[in-house]
């Protein structure tokens, strides 16, 4: 039994710094290919479709990241979106036992898992191609990252196995992810995406570290 736990937190620790790296590399690759071609869409709030106009490369100050999902940058942006959300699945699973199995861990975990899949949705319903789809996924995976994030920092903070690093993490998604919500601004997205990644990404690398671990 104690093997298998090892294995299964080995496990999820892998799969949380790979889904980390691939999806940092192929969203920071979309912003790089998005210059490639002359032209790139711009939408409208009062036109059903998006016009072309000159591609003078991504602006993180008021372009949104899913935005990457169409033009040049879509295919790295859109296939590195859906695998990162594949890969993102088992991560949540294999926590529960570092954490309890506590109720509060629980609901985290599950909001964990439907937001890795909404994450992959997101991009299976890019944004201008099929936007109604793309919005309903975008808004279930920021609303239960949101969730699974907070949950999850506090039923670490109420044990013993995470360390105060990844608390910090999650308590700073929170600010982050409150200014989002406030201001709807490309740079709070931005910050709400490099906060995620860190949180996951420690999370990961402490479940690899810390793998053969018994008590918790």
């Amino acid at each position: 039994m104690g093997k298998f736990r090892t294995t299964v937190t080995l496990i999820g620790g892998l799969f949380a710094v790979i889904s980390t790296i691939v999806g940092t590399v192929s969203i920071l690759g979309a912003v790089v290919t998005y210059t490639v071609f002359p032209f790139r869409p711009l939408s409208f709030m009062w036109l059903p479709f998006p016009i072309p106009v000159i591609n003078t490369g991504y602006n993180f100050w008021y372009q949104y990241v899913s935005e990457m999902s169409a033009g040049p940058s879509a295919f790295l942006y859109n296939v590195g979106v859906i695998i990162t959300g594949i890969l993102a699945i088992p991560v949540f699973p294999s926590m529960l036992r570092l954490l309890r199995s506590t109720a509060i861990a629980k609901i985290g975990i599950v909001s964990g898992v439907i937001a890795s899949i909404a994450m992959s949705f997101s991009s299976v319903f890019p944004l201008y191609v099929n936007s109604a789809g793309h919005g309903i996924s975008a808004g279930i995976f920021f609303a239960s990252i949101g969730i699974a994030i907070v949950l999850l920092s506090y039923a670490m903070y109420r044990g013993t196995y995470f360390s105060k690093v990844n608390i910090a993490i999650g308590i700073i998604f929170v600010i982050v992810d409150l200014s989002f919500m406030f201001t709807g601004n490309p740079v709070a997205e931005w910050a709400v995406f490099f906060v995620i990644v860190l949180w996951l990404l420690a999370v990961g690398i402490h479940m690899i570290i810390k793998r053969n671990v018994t008590e918790v």
